[in-house]
């Protein structure tokens, strides 16, 4: 009879605990999704503010994920089946680096667009060099060299973090009033070379016609701004574009990333390479032991050289704390930052560190 009572008590009080059981239940499903989803918000409202670097949008197409728009942040809140939305669409392509990081190969034949590459802040291995390549540019502007920048990168208005926007350069359509011959970008290492063109295609008519004519490019003798700034690029191979004209030359593009290791990331296999003991000329010729080791301006530029560099380690590092606050798994990237910074090494600059930033 006790028993029988018991397991009727029993009964009972399962019934009415079900419901706060269930309850419980719920919210221990519920906290990780609220959890999740405020995150998202948090990330999808995020306002870096000013200074900071450029911010960039990556809107996909919503049936073909290979699209993309590119924009700022007002226009990220546009409808994509808006046939009036701003801008056009790229071609986008995301690929895995050698950290582990998506990085994008974005691609347009429109003026002002042309191919970029979006490479993640811990696959760019010296963090003072970008500095240094858009002073040079923006105070030579004969040398056409391509856009490269820090950007922050939103991804359907998702914060992704600190990446680096690397153009290559651009050859106009002739229907754009351009010739519709794409000039070949060279990598070099040693005596070893690949080429692609200037949308990053294995089209490599100029340089293959070239040697098969037994027209050996020449290299351009570079300017000292331009050597002095490629002497101090931080990848292990030397990068140059090869002209579409008669003779055909080629000119150095000290980019701040190897695109040969590019390549092998979006292709998954390294580029067809050419080896000749000629090439050495371009990755290890007269034009180092030329060029400047100092920086080649007057003393007032040099001094705003030093005055913008403090500015820019400034932003680093803040949009560097930025990604550690929203992602842990970044902050190792902070305790890296010392290591990175190799270009500047001798000039008396510093990106500082961690501590005090």
């Amino acid at each position: 009879m006790a028993a029988s009572m018991g397991s009727r008590g029993m009964t009972s009080l399962v019934k009415k605990s079900w419901p706060a059981g269930v309850a419980l239940a719920v919210c221990l499903v519920l906290v990780p999704l609220a959890h999740e989803r405020s995150r998202s918000q948090r990330l999808s409202n995020l306002d870096l503010g000013q200074p900071g670097f450029p911010a960039r949008y990556l809107v996909f197409d919503q049936t073909r994920r290979d699209r993309c728009f590119v924009v700022d942040r007002r226009d990220s809140t546009m409808r994509r089946k808006d046939r009036g939305q701003p801008g056009r669409k790229w071609d986008c392509r995301s690929f895995r680096t050698r950290s582990g990081e998506t990085a994008w190969l974005l691609r347009s034949k429109r003026i002002g667009e042309g191919t970029v590459f979006l490479v993640p802040a811990a696959d760019v291995s010296d963090w003072a060099y970008p500095f240094l390549y858009d002073f040079v540019r923006a105070r030579h502007p004969e040398l056409d060299l391509p856009w490269v920048s820090w950007v922050e990168l939103y991804s359907d208005r998702i914060y992704q973090g600190l990446w680096l926007w690397v153009g290559l350069p651009f050859d106009k359509r002739k229907k754009d009033g351009g010739s519709g011959v794409l000039r070949e970008v060279l990598t070099v290492r040693g005596d070893e070379l690949t080429a692609v063109t200037t949308r990053f295609t294995d089209t490599r008519n100029l340089f293959v016609e070239a040697v098969a004519s037994s027209t050996f490019p020449q290299l351009e003798p570079p300017p000292p701004p331009l050597a002095w700034l490629a002497r101090r690029a931080p990848t292990a191979d030397t990068t140059l574009v090869l002209s579409s004209g008669q003779p055909p030359r080629v000119s150095l593009l000290p980019l701040p990333v190897s695109l040969s290791e590019l390549y092998a990331a979006v292709n998954g296999s390294p580029a067809p390479a050419f080896r000749d003991e000629r090439h050495l000329d371009w990755s290890r010729g007269a034009w180092r032991d030329l060029a400047p080791s100092e920086p080649p301006f007057d003393e007032v530029e040099r001094r705003r050289l030093a005055s913008e560099f403090e500015q820019y380690a400034s932003r680093l590092r803040a949009a560097l704390r930025v990604q550690a606050a929203v992602d842990p798994h970044r902050e190792r990237l902070l305790r890296t930052i010392g290591e990175r910074q190799r270009a500047v090494a001798d000039l008396r600059l510093d990106l500082g560190g961690v501590r005090g930033s």
